[in-house]
């Protein structure tokens, strides 16, 4: 009986077998194999006809090895096994399975029968924009009657002087839609009291109105803004789908419909509930595309997560290393034009300008910035600009320092002076801003990346990377 073993494991391996040399290893890092397919998908989708853009294979291939690296090294440090990562992982993995999930030809033939449904409820007439402008009739008597009715035919003969409708309506009608200058939406006949309905699609002319007409303790005056026939089922398949998505019954029927048909496809012999427990948990395999929608995010938030600790975060937090990378890379932060290395001081008057440029006058730099808002401690006195000072930025700081230009002084600080000096290049870190953190960042993700190629073992496949194609 032994001897059939091996002829039976290559029966049952042999699909496996076949799949995998059609999706072929493109590339390796440490025991993770990445496939053809996977590759390709992602080479596809983030190519770009920008002739600005580098599309060059290769190129892109090193890339998504470094990618492919900061996630390796991200779960080997557990992160996809902690809580908040799982949690929000799910969250978007099930969000977007629901497509996939449901059974699509069941969802068109519901929306169409939604749409015939509707149709014929809102019938021959179509809809009609409707507002309504109503006055109260406050007690049975002949005064509250007439009162009323005064009221309504003041408003009425205002209408017909040309005043705005949705204005009146806000300031005089009593019903509900006053809020909403009297607008009630687009509705079709069987939406409305008969009543109203009559008047509202007899009147044929966008924008007319009718005369003042009772009905039950209200005098109304019906507005309309727009007739439409109810349209075609595409007109509505949009707006059809977007309310089906909102309703539990329907999704989860599409649901329940898809899971039989893969009941039926691969033999499962299960209830539908439990296929479509199955073929959820199979999804990623069952449905390449999805699976690649799935990996792209997953993969990416672990990319995020670890790159924030070991780039992003230390580069904001990392000053004696940034300090040593700025000494280090002196040269390339050289100024075209010398800066001016200070503050402006906008001040309420004379003295206080001088008293606060002599408070920090023989102080380090550094200790400017809390110095200076002593000044405001019980109201504001002085305004403060914060250097480098490049010419031509600044019309004050053009005026103050560089002796160029003018400014009209502002009225309520109308003193104004520098302090600081004038540095043909940077001195410190701040003196480069953003650009510095950004040169820093890049040199530290590719430190991380020589230490992770020298941790795990990477190959790229060239002769496979040289089948992929970006398809039709």
């Amino acid at each position: 009986m032994r001897k059939f073993v091996p002829i039976l494991l290559s029966t049952l391996l042999a699909p496996a077998v076949w799949a995998q040399d059609a999706d072929p290893v493109i590339m390796t890092v440490g025991k993770n194999e990445i496939r053809k397919s996977e590759f390709e998908y992602f080479y596809r989708k983030n190519y770009t006809d920008d002739p600005g853009q580098k599309n060059d294979l290769n190129t892109y291939a090193d890339l998504y090895l470094n990618f492919k690296l900061k996630v390796q090294a991200a779960i080997d440090e557990g992160i996809d096994r902690q809580e908040s990562f799982i949690s929000e992982f799910k969250g978007y993995r099930d969000m977007q399975a629901e497509e996939y999930l449901c059974d699509s030809v069941f969802l068109e033939e519901t929306a169409r029968q939604t749409f015939r449904l509707s149709a014929e409820e809102v019938g021959p007439d179509g809809i009609v924009e409707v507002y309504i402008l109503s006055v109260r009739i406050t007690d049975p008597t002949q005064a509250a009657f007439d009162a009323a009715e005064h009221r309504i035919d003041s408003i009425y003969r205002l209408l017909r002087e040309g005043a705005d409708f949705r204005d009146l309506a806000a300031m005089h009608s009593d019903d509900g839609a006053a809020r909403n200058g009297g607008y009630a939406g687009w509705v079709s006949r069987g939406q409305l009291p008969k009543e109203i309905a009559d008047v509202a699609f007899s009147l044929k002319d966008d924008g007319s109105f009718c005369p003042p007409f009772r009905y039950e303790n209200y005098f109304v005056i019906v507005k309309v803004g727009g007739h439409q026939d109810f349209g075609r089922y595409e007109d509505h398949r949009s707006s059809i789908y977007e309310w089906m998505r909102k309703q539990e019954r329907i999704m989860k029927d599409a649901k329940l419909s898809q899971a039989r048909k893969m009941s039926e496809k691969y033999g499962w012999n299960l209830s539908d509930e439990e296929a479509l427990a199955r073929e959820d948990s199979l999804l990623e395999t069952l449905v390449p595309e999805f699976g690649n929608i799935s990996r792209e995010y997953h993969d990416g938030l672990l990319m995020f997560e670890i790159s924030s600790r070991e780039v992003w975060e230390k580069a904001g937090e990392d000053s004696i290393g940034l300090l040593k990378f700025f000494r280090e890379n002196r040269k390339r932060y050289r100024f075209d034009e010398p800066r001016y290395k200070g503050v402006l001081i906008f001040a309420k008057s004379g003295e206080l300008l001088s008293q606060a440029k002599e408070a920090v006058r023989d102080l380090p730099y550094s200790e400017w910035e809390n110095v200076l808002a002593a000044f405001n401690d019980e109201e504001a006195r002085i305004r403060v600009m914060k250097g480098p000072f490049e010419k031509g930025r600044n019309r004050y700081s053009d005026k103050e320092i560089f002796g160029t230009g003018s400014y009209e002084p502002l009225d309520s600080w109308p003193f104004i002076g520098a302090v600081g000096h004038m540095m043909d290049a940077p001195e410190e870190p701040s003196d480069v801003g953003g650009q510095l953190v950004n040169d820093y960042q890049d040199y530290l993700e590719e430190q991380w990346i020589k230490l992770l190629k020298k941790r795990y073992r990477t190959r790229i496949d060239r002769k496979v990377l040289k089948t992929v194609t970006l398809g039709e």
